[in-house]
């Protein structure tokens, strides 16, 4: 009797262990295969890059991260990572940047099935998308800077916390010396973000792209203007 129960115990774990795994499977390669069949003729590398690209990626797969997805020719190179790990795995981008929506996996499931055409197949064109120009303001270097490469870590609850940069007053008076008004060369905002930094920020290990050179000359403009706006 003894022996009977261990057998079917025994089994039973077996089955169940096998519809887990089943199902783990399918579930993980679902929007692999998900796409909008009518989508297909219309849809471009443009509409996929105002839509995904753009605003969720490029913060960590700017000029860094080693998945550059800042150009057409970059993307389509990584292509099977990009499939691989935001389609199948479904683990990018990484928290704490939301995930991608059940309509933005589509989206890149379509155009993927599609060829990842750069132009769209039956010959329609988006409008081209309208890039507010990086300008030596709070607003913009906040906008364009700060809230896509340093909040994630400059914000309450993470890690460099104490190092507030929600507004150019508390930068200023900031014990840590973020920003000395009318001197770029000696505000930490500039100095820890040049290539030569000790500890450059992002850090490297973050995966968020460093500073571009005409960024931190427009956040050193800002600082020489008086870093009031």
């Amino acid at each position: 009797m003894i022996f009977k129960r261990l057998k079917f115990i025994f089994f039973t774990g077996i089955c169940l262990s096998l519809l887990s795994c089943s199902y783990r499977k399918e579930k993980t390669s679902n929007f692999e295969v998900t796409f909008n069949p009518s989508m297909l003729e219309k849809i471009s590398y443009q509409m996929v890059n105002q839509q995904i690209f753009s605003p969720k990626c490029i913060s960590c797969h700017g000029d860094s991260g080693g998945v550059n997805l800042e150009s057409y020719a970059a993307v389509v190179g990584h292509l099977a990572k990009i499939k691989q790990s935001a389609l199948k795995e479904q683990s990018m981008p990484k928290s704490p940047y939301p995930k991608l929506t059940e309509q933005d996996l589509i989206l890149l499931a379509t155009w993927i099935q599609a060829g990842a055409p750069e132009t769209a197949l039956d010959g329609s064109s988006q409008p081209p998308i309208q890039i507010e120009p990086l300008k030596p303001t709070f607003k913009s270097i906040q906008q364009n800077i700060l809230l896509k490469k340093c909040i994630v870590c400059h914000s309450a609850g993470n890690e460099a916390e104490r190092v507030n940069l929600d507004s150019p007053e508390e930068m200023i008076d900031s014990p840590y010396g973020i920003i000395a008004p009318g001197n770029p060369d000696e505000s930490g905002l500039v100095l820890v973000t040049l290539p030569t930094a000790r500890k450059r920020m992002p850090p490297p290990k973050s995966g968020l792209a460093a500073l571009k050179t005409e960024e931190i000359e427009i956040v050193k403009q800002w600082i020489t203007n008086g870093a009031k706006d």
